[in-house]
């Protein structure tokens, strides 16, 4: 009996011996479970060191990286993330770690301008994010502070500097186009601004004599392309003059050229205005090089909305323009609007007006952001306003109305005052504001009339009264 008790007392004891034992020679060593460890650092992936708008998230989303001992991913940890006092909320304020130790939260900073920190946290590992909260109103008012004659001279000195020659021309298409009652040739034609292929149009009337013809453009608004089509516009207006020019149509870089169900779109980045007026002058060049019929060395341009802008800006560059019609384009982008555009931009992003994702992504969040200087973001609008090189515009009439709620009649104004300011009047510079007029050609009353009267002096030789 002694025995048998002592054999049962030992046998829970070989028991446990023997089972590791035949588990390590039975089986596979790698099925064994490894050894985990928990949380020992946090490393900050992104979001760090942001700026951002008081109130707002700041551009990044903040993502980290739990790792243990060994510098492993640790998945499946609690991450908490908590602001210190009035550096606003987190969401999700804790969150489970993925698979590969990662974990992320969208911060709201607070509604204090200045230095924001947050902790994150798993287990005992423990992380600090830090932000800048701006002060919005200050930068705005850097922003948006008088122009000097040197930011107005650097511009300058940019836009002197930029090729617009007419580069890589190649014809994508001929066909027969119809004016009126009149027949054309139209060319639908490519060729490479600062190392982009763009594509424009060129209409030419059938039989005209050599450099008989003003070059009249056509700068169109809004952010989807033109359609040769919308030359219409234009050619319908002018009735039986239509015949007596050679047109010219310019895409914008990342837009489409439309014609006939086809489509061409023009290559590079979108530069809104700015860059416009590169594309704009380019073909005009490759419209005198590869058209007799044009007059040498002169250009008219018709713009409306963006387009007019962009009429202006062209104006401003180039000397050869010689008249300008402007339906209800910016002209001022240190205009009160654009500053209100600015703040709301900044807080909520771009609202649907054209340019506008445009002058936010590449002017308003990089300053919000500290990726581009105030004076590299005052210098972005300088080159778009044209109403700071009125010195440089040729003749020009402007048509706005009062109920423009797309570009405010204050766009108009601010380029009359200056105008004014210089003692240039009628007939060199002529501005028309229509009582209730909206953004639409047909609303501004006896608009039309006055700009084919305006364009018909460019088919009078030069030097004729």
């Amino acid at each position: 009996m002694t025995r048998g008790r002592r054999s049962a007392a030992r046998g829970p004891g070989w028991a446990a011996l023997l089972v590791p034992a035949i588990a390590a020679g039975c089986g596979d060593a790698d099925t064994a479970a490894p050894t985990e460890t928990g949380p020992a650092s946090i490393v900050v992936l992104a979001g760090g060191d942001q700026r951002g708008v008081p109130a707002r998230p700041p551009a990044e989303t903040i993502a980290v990286r739990v790792l243990d001992a060994d510098g492993r991913p640790v998945g499946g940890s609690t991450v908490t993330f908590q602001p210190e006092p009035g550096h606003g909320s987190t969401d999700p304020a804790s969150t489970i770690s993925d698979a590969g130790g990662e974990a992320t939260t969208t911060w709201t900073l607070g509604a204090t301008p200045g230095p924001q920190r947050l902790a994150v946290t798993a287990g005992r590992a423990g992380a600090t994010v830090r932000a800048e909260a701006i002060d919005l109103d200050a930068e705005l008012d850097a922003l948006f502070a008088p122009v000097s004659a040197a930011e107005v001279e650097a511009v300058r000195a940019d836009w002197a500097r930029r090729d617009v020659s007419a580069a890589g021309v190649s014809v994508e298409l001929t066909e027969e186009f119809e004016i009126g009652e009149s027949t054309a040739t139209l060319r639908i034609v490519s060729h490479v601004v600062a190392g982009a292929r763009h594509f424009g149009a060129i209409i030419v009337p059938d039989g005209a004599a050599p450099e008989t013809l003003p070059l009249l453009m056509y700068t169109h608004g809004g952010d989807g392309g033109v359609s040769v089509d919308d030359i219409g516009i234009v050619t319908l207006a002018l009735g039986e003059l239509s015949p007596r020019f050679v047109y010219v149509i310019p895409s914008f870089r990342s837009e489409p050229l439309r014609h006939a169900g086809r489509s061409w779109v023009s290559e590079g980045p979108s530069g809104h205005w700015d860059y416009d007026v590169d594309d704009a002058l380019a073909l005009a060049n490759v419209a005198f090089e590869t058209t007799p019929e044009a007059r040498p060395d002169a250009i008219h341009i018709v713009g409306g909305s963006r387009g007019a802008g962009v009429a202006l800006l062209a104006g401003a560059r180039d000397p050869r323009v010689e008249r300008i019609v402007a339906f209800f384009g910016p002209t001022d982008f240190f205009d009160d609007w654009i500053r209100v555009v600015a703040w709301k931009t900044a807080l909520d992003g771009p609202w649907d007006l054209t340019g506008l994702v445009h002058l936010d992504s590449t002017v308003v969040q990089p300053l919000v952001r500290g990726t581009l200087s105030t004076s590299e973001a005052r210098l972005a609008l300088v080159r778009r306003s044209a109403v700071l090189f009125a010195d440089d515009l040729p003749t020009v009439q402007v048509h706005h109305g009062t109920a423009d709620f797309v570009v405010p009649v204050s766009q108009a104004e601010s380029l009359m005052r200056t105008m004014a300011a210089l003692g240039r009047t009628a007939p060199d510079f002529e501005a028309f504001i229509y009582e209730g007029g909206g953004h639409d050609f047909l609303s501004l009353v006896g608009a039309i009339p006055r700009a084919v009267e305006f364009i018909a002096e460019a088919l009078q030789p030069k030097g004729d009264p």
